[in-house]
């Protein structure tokens, strides 16, 4: 039956994959995806990236980044399949175990099929306006069709739940327990805000079985200590981004706000979703209103379904759905509410559980099956060799040539693009040489700067931290072609090229995925 419902699953992916828009084997997305895969860039050639990202998808894709190269794209294949063919039905079988330890076989049935359909029937209750918005914006995200690091996150919070559900039993043994802190641990170190999850283990393991907090902390620890020594030596202090200098000149007013900095959280935004859900979706109500009777029924059918499900909702709608940056009109919402998508999958199947005379029968466990061996292998995966790896290889420090902060993200500089610049005149021309992915059709930006740094200032060092290295440059033009001609006027110019992509393959979108080393023109 779940051989079947993988299947299933996976022909319903490859529908979604072959008719919604995409550009080769780029979908949209609209997360942290180059931060990650910039990382592990790096990574693969020894230097550890400033650390404003986790580390934990950094280092899975990091054998990616080795072999494919600077150049996102050209790794994309491999993420897709390894998202699709192997995370995809982890997810199904997780939703499956968690379902069926509450209710009963039938009841993981259900809340399987559930987790296959529910994103597609979207499609059938959202308003025309929004369609493509959910369609090509929101679904290649879910089924993993993109490489942002939200979807990783959420497996690794349903492989977590699932152990903490055996954990929780009175003839579980301690691996259990070791099991869901490593994967919480490893989804946290994949997004860091990923540790409001650890309410809903904790909830229900106070309330079971005490003792398996201890190992549930067990496996939970290296990650944090790992995620810690990331931070530190990445930022140079343990905390998601260092904090801007105190200059008491600009008045009392800067303190106090550096003091109580402005909230990004707000009541008045959850009201403003709620109102867009409405305005999208002509079963906004139905929305709201699944959820809460899910937790009814598990708080009357199933205490264990209901610490674990409905702590793990409730704490993500409160902390993300009231998060202003997370937005209904341009889909952010969806990705940035991905965590919580299989708690509100479980609650919306719980919903049957209310129905009178129908009582969960949990299924039959008899003693859990060692599985040490998988487990010592896990934490040698998940926990030494990530610390080993935070912990030995050398920070960054190459003045912005290996990489740079550009457009709000950070991206490689590639010596793959070889652009030779020559003056003729008041002109410039520029040709360069580029290996192309061959994953996506992609085009080139030209940047200019008349700095006699090249355009790149780095921040300074704290206790030693990485380089931090932002490039400064004019966009002068966009081009399919490997050539271009510039009319800059007289002086000493600095070029660059940047490889850019997008899933429509418009020139006038896109991130820039590689940055090419600088060339100086002289214009006389």
């Amino acid at each position: 039956m779940l051989g079947g419902l993988v299947c299933v699953q996976w022909l319903a992916v490859l529908v979604l994959a072959l008719t919604v828009r995409h550009n080769g084997w780029l979908y949209y997305a609209g997360g942290d995806q180059l931060w990650h895969y910039t990382g592990a860039y790096l990574l693969a050639h020894g230097h550890l990236p400033p650390a404003y990202v986790g580390y934990g998808w950094s280092l899975m894709l990091l054998p990616l980044a080795a072999i494919a190269g600077p150049n996102l794209v050209s790794a994309l294949p491999a993420i897709v399949l390894l998202n699709t063919l192997v995370l995809l039905p982890v997810a199904l079988l997780c939703v499956y175990g968690i379902a069926a330890r509450i209710a009963g076989r039938f009841f993981g049935y259900w809340a399987a099929g559930l987790w296959i359909v529910l994103p597609y029937l979207g499609v059938l209750f959202v308003e025309p306006g929004y369609h493509q918005k959910y369609t090509e914006l929101t679904l290649p995200q879910l089924e993993g069709l993109s490489s942002v690091p939200d979807f990783p996150s959420t497996v690794g919070l349903l492989v977590s739940a699932y152990f903490c559900l055996r954990a929780a039993e009175a003839a579980s043994g301690w691996p259990s327990g070791v099991a869901a802190g490593l994967a919480a641990g490893y989804s946290i170190a994949i997004k860091p805000s990923n540790a409001i999850f650890l309410v809903a283990p904790a909830l229900l393991l106070l309330a079971t079985r005490r003792r398996s907090l201890l190992t549930f902390a067990a496996g939970l620890a290296p990650a944090l200590l790992t995620l810690a020594i990331w931070k530190f030596r990445g930022l140079g202090a343990l905390a998601a981004a260092p904090a801007e200098p105190i200059r008491l000149a600009a008045g009392v007013g800067s303190l106090l706000d550096r003091i109580h900095p402005p909230s990004l959280n707000s009541w008045a935004h959850l009201h403003q979703v709620l109102l867009a859900l409405r305005e999208h979706f002509w079963i906004a109500r139905v929305l709201e209103w699944v959820p809460i009777a899910g937790m009814i029924a598990l708080l009357v059918r199933s205490r264990r379904g209901f610490l674990l499900a409905g702590a793990w909702f409730a704490v993500y709608v409160l902390a993300k759905a009231t998060y202003i940056p997370a937005s209904v009109e341009d889909a952010s919402f969806w990705r940035i509410l991905m965590p919580a998508f299989p708690a509100f999958v479980l609650l919306a199947a719980a919903v049957v559980l209310a129905l009178p005379g129908l009582r969960p029968r949990p299924a039959v466990t008899a003693a859990p099956r060692s599985f040490t061996n998988a487990l010592a292998a896990a934490v040698v995966l998940f926990a030494v060799l990530p610390l080993g790896a935070v912990a030995a290889i050398p920070r960054l420090h190459d003045g912005g040539q290996l990489a740079v902060h550009f457009e709000n993200t950070l991206i490689p500089v590639s010596t793959t693009v070889h652009v030779n610049a020559t003056a003729a005149g008041q002109a410039v021309h520029l040709r360069w040489r580029d290996r192309a992915a061959g994953t996506a059709p992609g085009f080139y930006r030209i940047m200019r700067t008349s700095n006699p740094d090249g355009g790149v200032g780095c921040a300074g060092r704290r206790n030693g931290s990485s380089d931090n290295c932002t490039l400064y440059v004019d966009p002068v033009g966009t081009t399919k072609g490997t050539s271009f001609v510039d009319h800059p006027g007289r002086g000493t110019w600095t070029y660059r090229i940047g490889i850019a992509a997008n899933w429509l393959d418009d020139p006038t979108l896109g991130d820039v995925y590689v940055v090419s080393s600088p060339v100086n023109v002289s214009v006389r």
